[in-house]
């Protein structure tokens, strides 16, 4: 009975990324390069209407129940990349690689990368996918990065549906044609080793604030600051603001306890 609830949440789980794909690679024949709002569209909608399938919306991560928390973490993970990218920005100004771009392509951006990137796919990946694995695969890790905590197995087959589909960004059937280069397996191994992160964050918080924060700016401070400073810079500057937030958050937001009752963190 338990293997055979495993499976109907792992072929439902795939369904609805099976889905998502096929919807995206027609956009992509179709649309051309504005393709990405529309499949990112989907994957909203389609996060929604898994979560909103099992009627519970707290547990599934819609609904904060530590607001206060992801809010505080949030606000400390925001920093560290704001910070480094406006280094970044100066010292790329001194040495005269800057380059000016409109208002509006920031803007535009800022959507873009926290919204259609960071919020929807943690909405879709976190929210439903991980929060419908782990009501079965409910195996427990005792640490992470050598930090003691317990995390679910459902978190870990999450990290991989979240990570190998990056392969795809070269495949698409509508136009014939499949690139995968080496990169793009650096990529997609390095995507799931970010899929447990967020995992790992969104079981701390109970919702998907804080991952979608951390997705958020990550992508962004690649690409978005990147418009500016240019990708050796800012590609640089993304990897150093994640080593930071390991070296200095990741194990105090995993440490810090929670006071379910009246909201509020202490730190043991």
């Amino acid at each position: 009975m338990f293997r055979r609830s495993r499976a109907i949440a792992l072929v439902e789980t795939a369904t609805f990324m099976v889905i998502f794909f096929i919807l995206a690679w027609y956009f992509q024949a179709s649309l051309g390069e504005t393709y990405g709002w529309f499949s990112k569209t989907v994957m909203i909608i389609l996060g929604l209407i898994g979560i909103f399938i099992h009627k519970d919306v707290k547990r599934y991560g819609l609904v904060p129940r530590n607001l206060r928390f992801s809010l505080k973490w949030s606000l400390y993970i925001s920093l560290l990349f704001i910070l480094l990218s406006l280094i970044s920005i100066v010292i790329a100004f001194v040495i005269g690689s800057i380059t000016p771009v409109d208002l509006r392509v920031i803007a535009t951006d800022i959507l873009w990368f926290f919204v259609f990137v960071g919020l929807a796919e943690e909405l879709f990946f976190r929210g439903y996918v991980q929060s419908r694995l782990n009501e079965v695969f409910t195996a427990r890790y005792r640490s992470i990065l050598g930090v003691k905590y317990q995390w679910s197995q459902g978190t870990l087959i999450t990290g991989f549906f979240f990570g190998i589909p990056h392969i795809f960004a070269g495949i698409n059937p509508f136009m014939g044609y499949m690139r995968v280069t080496p990169v793009t397996i650096i990529v997609t191994g390095f995507a799931c080793f970010m899929g447990v992160i967020f995992g790992v964050l969104r079981e701390k918080s109970e919702d998907i604030i804080i991952p979608s924060v951390l997705h958020g700016f990550l992508v962004y401070t690649s690409f978005g600051i990147g418009k500016i400073t240019g990708l050796a810079i800012s590609s640089v500057t993304s990897l150093l603001s994640l080593l930071l937030f390991f070296v200095l958050l990741f194990r105090r937001i995993l440490e810090e306890k929670i006071d379910l009752k009246k909201d509020q963190v202490f730190v043991s």
